[in-house]
């Protein structure tokens, strides 16, 4: 079984999907950067990274936060 590294954003979905880890993590902190300042279509945004299908880290966004409060 191969390796797969996937790349989702709250409201944009999959950002990408790969076999590469570092250039996951890259894709997986932009995506975390642009949710915390707010920038773009992923201002706010939950990002997780997943390692075939299982989640490794979860960035959760002030979107989410907020809808707990």
């Amino acid at each position: 079984m191969k390796t797969t590294y996937t790349v989702h954003v709250g409201n944009i979905g999959q950002v990408h999907s790969g076999q590469n880890r570092a250039e996951a993590f890259l894709h997986f902190a932009e995506y975390v950067s642009q949710s915390k300042t707010n920038y773009g279509r992923a201002a706010g945004e939950d990002v997780v990274i997943m390692l075939n299908g299982q989640p490794l880290r979860e960035h959760i966004g002030t979107l989410s936060q907020s809808r707990q409060d």
